[in-house]
Order: structure tokens, then C-alpha cells, then sequence
């Protein structure tokens, strides 16, 4: 086959109809990475951003993508300050070892890197950071024990939220107003279906889409939007690239059911499920009003206030109460004003401190053995 971009011969099919030689394979991946940050315009000269790294594939490629961006001559040239971040999600050696090898990947690009343990989320202290290219010592287990405790869909749920919060975190700390993430449009269009099948369908346009602004001050942006991981496997051989696998990805739970299925689909009879997914998950906005919404502590998306209307919420708490005793038709009106209380056991703290899927979440935590 002949290579769509120069008619030299091909060497790699992507999404079984384009067909690249290795040299327009990477062009074209740096071209969707520079591509992506441009049409935002988000990012002014000399910008701090804070680039978060995990040792997996997508988080090498896009220290190489970052890489090749600084190093061009001429308009094209990626002109950030960079600085990078690593997080050890597990206090056993696999999280020292991953740390360590992501380290020496910086290293090889002439990068410093700062290493944080995911216990931090819970440190009161105003800097959490140490020197660059260190290794912090080991916390405490409290995330190891929520993991225990709570089943794997949540706990990766809680991981996802607890890094963002440290992702912000830190970028404060180094008067960063950008952070860049290493999601890709496969790992978004997962996210998307999971994110409706946990309860955070109105956090679409946050979660998934390129930029989440739901902070202030700092604005996380996902350069890597509009590259698959089909296109990574390929980036990473083509340029003989060295990574560690993501053990943050959980290997079972709801999250695991859904990569399955939308990989089965991508790979089977349908190449374009995950480009069409990401497509539809571009055009979901958010119509609430936001002048008549709080933050959730957790996430900090936003938290309609109550409204008269009976909503899902309401009837599943109803539901549940109808499993337990009999119910009359003065009974939503009584589970209706109640929905709020903090003492409710199935959705703590709604509609006041937490969104819907904290509160789930929450209900399931050990919550006498966490911080509050």
C-alpha cells in the first residue's frame, strides 16, 4: 500500500483506512498535538504549564510530543515553560519503581521532574512539593485502605478526582495556570460512557472535553484529545520508545466492562466507535443556570440547587424506602425534604456539599477511618 501523504510505501493502518509511511505517521501525530493547542488559543508565550506524567504510554508520548514542540525553530515552535509532575498511586515498590523510571525518562530529555505521593490529598501543609528528581518517602496507606474498602468502580472514580485535585494543587504551588494531561480520544470516549453510567452525565463537558475549567485560576487542558491509542502503540514503535504500564487503569469493575466494550466494537466492525463517541461528547454543553448553583467540595463541578420537580434522586431514595416499609402518597413529600440531610445514608450530603456522584461515592467510604 502507498502512504496517503507522500506515495511512499506504507507501513501503518490506521483505523483500517489510512495508510502512513513511519515519517508522515509522526508528522501528522505532532501536527494533531500542536494542531489541538492551537485552536484554542489558550496558551500565550512563555506560559507555565504544569505536564503531568504517569510512565504509561500515552504520558510518554506526550513528554516526546512537548519535547519536539520546544525544540522546533520557527512559528511552530511550543513556547511553554514547562514543568513536569509525577504521582505515586501506591505506597508497595511497583510505585517507587514507576517513579523512578519516569524520572529517567525526563532525564533523557533534560527535564526535572517533581514526585508527590497521591497522600497528599490529604496533607494540611502549604507545600507539598520537594526538590525535583526526588523520591518522597512512603505515606501512610489511607488510599491503599479506601481501596479495601469500597468497590473497584468507585475507587477509580475517587483516584480520578482525588489526582485532579493535586494536579491543581501543585500548578498553584509553581504559579502555573496550565496543566496539560496525557488523555486520549480512546481513554476520553471510556470516560464518557462511564461517566453517564456512575451518575455524572451533566460533567461531560469538564471531564471530557478539551479544556476543564472548573477551577478559577487554573485551566486543565487535554492536548492528546485528538490522537488514539491505536496511534500511540504506533508512535511508541515507530520511535522505539520505552514505558511502564498504567496500573492506575483498573482491571475490573464497571470502568473495565466498558473498555471492553467499546474495544471489541473499535476493533471488530466498527473503527470509527471512539471517533464518534468523542464527536457527540464535543457537543454536550451544560444549560444550567449558573447563577443559582454551588461546588461540590470533591470535584468542584457544579451542584443544581433542589427544585420542585421529582428528579431521578429523589426516586431512587423513594424507591429504596418502598423496599423497606410501605409507602403512601404522603411519603415523597416527606423523602422530598429530607433529600438533603446530612444523616441520609445513601447520598450524604447532597444538593449541600457534594454533587451526586461524590455523595455516592462517599456513602461507600469508611468514613470514621479518613479525614473528614
Amino acid at each position: 500500500m502507498i502512504c496517503r501523504k507522500c506515495d511512499a510505501l506504507a507501513t501503518i493502518l490506521i483505523r483500517k483506512e489510512y495508510w502512513y509511511c513511519n515519517t508522515c505517521f509522526t508528522t501528522n501525530t505532532n501536527h494533531k498535538f500542536r494542531a489541538c493547542l492551537g485552536k484554542s488559543k489558550t496558551i500565550s508565550s512563555n506560559e507555565k504549564v504544569l505536564i503531568c506524567l504517569s510512565g504509561g504510554a500515552e504520558s510518554t508520548v506526550l513528554l516526546d510530543l512537548v519535547h519536539s514542540g520546544i525544540t522546533l525553530n520557527g512559528t511552530k515552535k511550543l513556547r511553554i515553560i514547562p514543568f513536569f509532575l509525577h504521582i505515586i498511586e501506591t505506597t508497595t515498590e511497583e510505585g517507587t519503581k514507576k517513579a523512578n523510571f519516569t524520572m529517567e525518562q525526563c532525564k533523557q530529555y533534560n527535564f526535572n521532574l517533581y514526585v508527590i505521593n497521591i497522600e497528599d490529598y490529604y496533607s494540611t501543609n502549604n507545600n507539598i512539593l520537594s526538590n525535583p528528581n526526588t523520591i518522597p518517602k512512603t505515606k501512610s496507606k489511607i488510599v491503599n485502605n479506601i481501596r479495601l474498602n469500597v468497590s473497584p468502580s468507585i475507587y477509580h472514580d475517587l483516584v480520578i478526582k482525588i489526582k485532579r485535585h493535586l494536579f491543581l494543587r501543585i500548578a498553584k504551588e509553581l504559579n502555573c495556570k496550565i496543566v496539560f494531561t496525557a488523555e486520549t480520544t480512546t481513554q476520553l470516549a471510556k470516560r464518557l460512557l462511564s461517566n453517564l453510567a456512575l451518575g455524572r452525565g451533566s460533567q461531560v463537558e469538564n471531564d471530557i472535553g478539551f479544556a476543564d475549567q472548573r477551577d478559577k485560576s487554573v485551566r486543565i487542558l487535554r492536548p492528546m484529545k485528538d490522537i488514539m491509542n491505536e496511534e500511540i502503540d504506533y508512535f511508541v514503535k515507530v520511535k522505539q520508545l520505552s514505558y511502564v504500564h498504567d496500573y492506575s487503569n483498573t482491571k475490573i469493575g464497571l470502568q473495565s466492562v466498558i473498555n471492553n466494550f467499546v474495544v471489541d466494537l473499535q476493533d471488530n466492525n466498527y473503527p470509527s466507535t471512539i471517533f464518534t463517541v468523542c464527536k457527540i461528547a464535543d457537543k454536550i454543553g451544560s444549560n444550567e443556570n449558573t447563577t443559582d448553583v454551588k461546588n461540590c467540595t470533591l470535584c468542584q463541578s457544579n451542584i443544581t440547587l433542589q427544585s420542585g420537580n421529582l428528579t431521578a434522586v429523589e426516586a431512587t431514595i423513594f424507591s429504596r424506602k418502598m423496599c423497606f416499609k410501605q409507602a403512601d402518597a404522603h411519603d415523597k413529600i416527606e423523602v422530598t425534604q429530607n433529600i438533603s440531610e446530612d444523616k441520609n445514608p445513601m447520598f450524604p450530603s447532597i444538593y449541600e456539599t457534594l454533587c451526586y456522584g461524590c455523595s455516592r461515592n462517599y456513602s461507600e467510604l469508611d468514613i470514621c477511618k479518613i479525614p473528614h
